[in-house]
């Protein structure tokens, strides 16, 4: 071997250990678990998953499930809650589909050398009918999600809402 042989030998060896030395950490904690619940069984609808087509990320859901976490459901509750969900899946995609679509054909309409206002008009219609469906459809599930829960249940997530609430109102 001459001294670029070796020399080359050492630099792909220290980079298989600084590679090695990088994955450690994600194999350990990928083997021990880290991430799942504690009950080991699946997370509810975790990021990636089917969940409402996330592809945008509502913080809402996420918020949302933080407070569904919280409140100890029974395993028969978990289940009727992902049954609601998993049914609306397909709704609450189309319609944030939709609304996608409204608002990049009002951007382009704005964007428009001439400007037209009957078009204008239509599209921001849309837009409102979109938000319009999303909002119902929200509000629906949700309801169907409260008529699960106990109302000592419901009771501990107005508990955890409140504070956010009030700070809402003194925003405002």
């Amino acid at each position: 071997m001459n001294l670029t042989q070796v020399t080359r030998a050492r630099s792909l060896s220290a980079l298989a250990m600084v590679a090695a030395l990088a994955a450690a950490p994600l194999a350990a904690s990928a083997a021990s678990g880290a991430g799942m619940p504690a009950d080991g069984g699946p997370r509810f609808h975790q990021k990636g998953g089917h969940d409402f087509g996330r592809h945008g990320g509502d913080s809402a859901r996420r918020g949302m499930d933080h407070g569904m976490r919280a409140l100890d459901l029974s395993q028969d509750q978990k289940d009727q809650i992902f049954k609601i969900r998993h049914d609306q899946e397909q709704a609450f995609y189309d319609g944030k589909k939709a609304l996608r679509a409204a608002h990049q054909s009002l951007r382009d309409i704005g964007r428009a050398d001439t400007f037209d206002e009957a078009k204008a008009k239509q599209a921001a219609d849309a837009l409102g009918q979109a938000q319009s469906q999303l909002a119902l459809l929200r509000a629906q599930t949700q309801s169907q999600i409260r008529a699960v829960l106990t109302p000592e249940q419901r009771q501990k997530l107005a508990d955890m809402r409140a504070p956010k609430r009030a700070e809402k109102s003194a925003k405002s």
